[in-house]
């Protein structure tokens, strides 16, 4: 139990701050195959599928639901429908993808905004089209990804692309757009960035569970730092489960794996958020041998060796609902650890030291 392995860490039951109440943890999708390495691609491959999908699949301007929301400036917001789920429910043709339930504005609006007012103008074409405030920008935006099937663990399931410059809505087979296909298209996920190989074990008030498998049982009592944890005061609570990311498909990862002198190893990818003995929050590939890792009872634990390698497969990432810093430090084989919050929506925290009782809500 969590009690005895932890044994002096402090289990903090209290109330946890507000946050949403989800039924269940939800799945995001990694995509190495599919990858866009600057926010301005994703951006552009979000807009492209909204523009998409409204010629294509709604063709009239006219044709939007009344979300009911008030739009910042005045009046309600409207979106558009891609797909019936009831006539369409894996959402063949569609640009936008179940995640969202096809429905097109908002679908935008996840993948590329935190939350915040939300504007309405129409588009070149008439369509209502929604923005927010520049400054709610997701540190690592979304972007859809498409295959030849809804099933993106079947056998016959094809990777297809945009156009490489984005310039019609047809796919190929190719990153270079030079074999373009006519089979039906489907959304498999919107991407961002994953971290953990299968086997690593993250923190549930039960114990350590490998990774995959609490995916699989989409367990929902994940262990975090309280939010007011310090790096003299370390202090977990049980938090839920807000999403999983996992990889659609096996690719080349590439890797650090961290031997210390405990004889702790930790691996994960390159830009996976550690906490060092400095309370700092930086990138796994900006650590060397004898800086300090985390222990989860507040122990520092150095480093003895470091070694980049390769690894063919997927990898993994779990965030909690909390969206404070610090209850988004977990424990991953016994050390802290940032979720994959701060390699999205908080990346520009990332180098900056979060432990020492500064309220994160001053942090610059």
């Amino acid at each position: 139990m969590f009690n005895r392995i932890w044994g002096a860490i402090a289990l903090a039951v209290g109330a946890l701050l507000p946050m949403q109440v989800l039924a269940q943890p939800i799945l995001t999708a990694r995509c190495t195959v599919d990858s866009l390495s600057t926010n301005a691609a994703a951006a552009a491959r979000v807009e492209w599928a909204r523009k998409c999908g409204t010629l294509q699949n709604v063709g009239d301007p006219a044709a939007f639901f009344n979300t009911g929301q008030a739009a910042a400036g005045g009046g309600t917001l409207k979106d558009y429908l891609e797909a019936d789920p009831e006539k369409n429910p894996e959402g063949e043709g569609a640009f936008t993808g179940p995640d969202y339930l096809f429905k097109m504005n908002t679908s935008a609006m996840m993948a590329l905004y935190l939350s915040g007012p939300t504007y309405q103008t129409t588009d070149l074409n008439g369509y209502f089209q929604w923005s927010r405030d520049s400054w709610r920008r997701k540190g690592r935006q979304l972007y859809p990804t498409f295959s030849t099937s809804s099933d993106i663990t079947s056998e016959d399931n094809i990777q297809l692309f945009p156009h490489k410059n984005l310039e019609d809505c047809m796919f190929y087979l190719d990153k270079e757009s030079t074999q373009p296909v006519f089979t039906p298209s489907h959304v498999n996920g919107y991407c961002e960035a994953a971290c953990y190989t299968p086997e690593q074990k993250i923190l549930f008030s039960s114990g350590e569970v490998p990774i995959l498998d609490a995916m699989n049982s989409l367990r929902d009592d994940l262990i975090t730092l309280t939010p007011d944890s310090t790096l003299d005061n370390l202090r977990l609570h049980q938090n839920s489960t807000y999403s999983y990311t996992r990889e659609l498909r096996d690719a080349e990862q590439k890797l650090c794996i961290i031997t210390t002198q405990s004889g702790g190893r930790l691996s994960i990818t390159l830009e996976h958020p550690v906490i060092n003995g400095e309370g700092r929050i930086v990138q796994a590939q900006t650590l060397k041998v004898g800086d300090e890792l985390v222990k989860a009872d507040g122990t520092l634990d150095p480093i003895v060796d470091i070694q980049r390698t390769t690894y063919f497969g997927k990898v993994y990432n779990i965030a909690p609902v909390s969206t404070d810093l610090v209850s988004n430090i977990l424990v991953a084989q016994g050390y802290l650890v940032g979720s994959v919050r701060f390699q999205n929506d908080e990346v520009r925290y990332i180098n900056r030291i979060i432990l020492y009782g500064v309220p994160t809500d001053v942090i610059p």
